[in-house]
């Protein structure tokens, strides 16, 4: 099968996901987190790319980032960060060869509520993913959205600063929504989308995008027969 190409927006925040290749680990300590920190930062100013949320775990980092001026540079502040900290990470603990999995994933996120969501999600994924309790978890843009740390290369998203009028504002609505969980079956299908390189938006803006079929999620149900009376439970899985 023909592989896509990568569909990126200008001005849209993009769900991206990193992999690691496999027996290392990503961020062994904190001065790690803090290169990588400091790369977040140097790609920003220069790929023209914000910085919305962030989780990083030993084996794949995720990312809302949203392209400001063109949407080729969505993969130039991945690829700017992912070589420099492979050059790093190399250099520290003395080896060779590459870090990272060839290609990452990305889908374009759109709509109203769904990139708060999908905060909210990442944010919770060191849970999901059994690295203990998110609030908790260091790695990850929560400490930033609800006051307990500030991160200069942060820019939340709009729906974010619309929690409130000041700063305190913002962080508590944050954290009340925040311990509230997260959608889990919006998440699911994110992150599915985001394997599959599928946009996450309303239908008027893939009609207006001129996003062609073959790149959006099929309808559910598409060319399934209709349930008969006698159907088993297990013909509908």
């Amino acid at each position: 099968m023909t592989r896509l190409t990568r569909l990126s927006i200008a001005g849209q925040a993009h769900y991206v996901v990193l992999r690691s290749v496999k027996d290392i680990s990503l961020i062994p300590s904190e001065q790690d987190i803090a290169a990588l920190f400091r790369l977040f930062g140097f790609a920003s100013e220069r790929c023209y790319v914000d910085v919305n949320a962030y989780a990083l775990f030993t084996e794949q980092i995720h990312m809302l980032l949203t392209p400001r001026e063109s949407g080729d540079d969505l993969s130039r502040f991945v690829q700017m960060v992912s070589r420099l900290y492979g050059r790093y990470f190399n250099d520290a603990y003395s080896r060779d060869g590459k870090i990272w999995q060839s290609r990452f994933e990305s889908a374009v996120l759109q709509g109203e509520g769904r990139l708060l969501k999908a905060v909210v999600y990442m944010e919770w994924l060191p849970f999901i993913l059994g690295f203990g309790e998110p609030q908790f978890y260091h790695w990850s843009s929560y400490s930033h959205h609800s006051g307990y740390r500030s991160d200069i290369f942060m820019m939340p998203v709009r729906e974010y600063w619309q929690l409130g009028n000041t700063p305190f504002e913002r962080q508590k609505k944050y954290r009340d929504i925040f311990e509230q969980g997260p959608d889990k079956a919006f998440g699911e299908q994110l992150l599915a989308a985001v394997k599959r390189g599928w946009p996450v938006a309303d239908s008027d803006f893939l009609d207006y995008s001129d996003i062609p079929a073959e790149r959006r999620a099929p309808l559910r149900g598409k060319g399934r027969p209709k349930k008969t009376p006698s159907a088993h439970l297990s013909d509908t899985n």
